[in-house]
């Protein structure tokens, strides 16, 4: 199994029309369910780290779990450090051997954003590893809007980025949402459609698990090549895993009670799998994307 160049990837997605989704994880386990989605599938997949994750196991450990799990599919298993705010995890990753980082300045001011993502696009250059900015803010996780104005990315701002930066990837907020939401999360389309016609860079939907499938195909018609879906895969990970402990707590022993919980996670992945590819290929197990 040889991996294309992740830039290459995502610049041909965008071009094509297509979509490359990547799941956050949160150890070997959850690993392995996108791993078997990802073969069942026949897709290409990521397996992202949130910085908590680096934190407790490190970088170093996080590329020998998926360096461990690959042979579990012969599809190409991208790894991502996600939604980082410190230029020196990201410089750690790349070390490490991750294929991208995303290095989060949208907290920031843009003048102190684009400092920190040309600082990680310049240290990524001699290793190819793709790198990922992010404009506007994308809402739950304590983020507070106060209007539209307070998360929706700017135009300019994005194509100063780019032009200043040279991230390879933007992730845009454009009224997504991380996690569950009490709402159907209201994408400004228009929005979305003028920073695609600014920016040559393939986009990036963050806030996967509570966009309805059709707003996601249709993003994907409008510059996104890249989807993240974190919370209903741990989510799942711990109500299955908390249900089957229920059973006897006494007796509940890690590897049998993961042989069940472990295909539950892989099922919600592809049904994440399937709401990139509105041809619906997947009903015949094959994946365009």
């Amino acid at each position: 199994m040889k991996k294309q160049n992740l830039i290459q990837l995502q610049k041909d997605y965008r071009a094509a029309q297509k979509c490359l989704i990547g799941f956050n994880v949160n150890d070997i386990y959850d690993m392995k369910a996108v791993a078997l989605a990802a073969e069942e599938a026949n897709c290409p997949v990521m397996v992202m780290t949130y910085p908590p994750v680096v934190e407790l196991n490190s970088s170093y450990l996080c590329k020998k779990m998926l360096e461990g799990i690959q042979p579990y599919t012969k599809q190409p298993i991208y790894l991502h450090l996600d939604h980082s705010v410190s230029v020196d995890m990201c410089k750690k990753a790349i070390d490490d051997g991750y294929d991208s980082v995303m290095i989060d300045g949208s907290q920031k001011s843009l003048k102190e954003n684009i400092a920190m993502t040309k600082e990680v696009t310049r240290y990524a250059e001699s290793s190819g590893v793709l790198v990922e900015a992010e404009i506007g803010k994308i809402m739950g996780r304590g983020v507070v809007i106060k209007s539209d104005d307070d998360f929706l990315a700017s135009v300019a701002d994005v194509k100063a980025i780019v032009e200043e930066a040279n991230p390879h990837i933007m992730a845009v907020g454009i009224g997504t949402a991380h996690g569950f939401t009490p709402t159907t999360p209201k994408i400004h389309f228009d929005r979305l459609l003028e920073i695609a016609e600014a920016i040559p860079n393939p986009l990036v939907l963050h806030g996967g698990t509570g966009i309805p499938d059709l707003d996601i195909q249709k993003a994907i018609t409008m510059g996104v090549a890249k989807l993240n879906v974190g919370t209903i895969v741990h989510t799942t990970y711990m109500k299955e895993l908390y249900k089957e402990m229920g059973k006897d707590l006494n007796a509940a022993y890690p590897p049998f009670l993961m042989k069940d919980v472990i295909p539950r996670i892989k099922d919600v992945v592809l049904n994440r799998l399937e709401a990139v590819n509105f041809k619906r290929a997947l009903s015949h197990k094959v994946c365009k994307f």
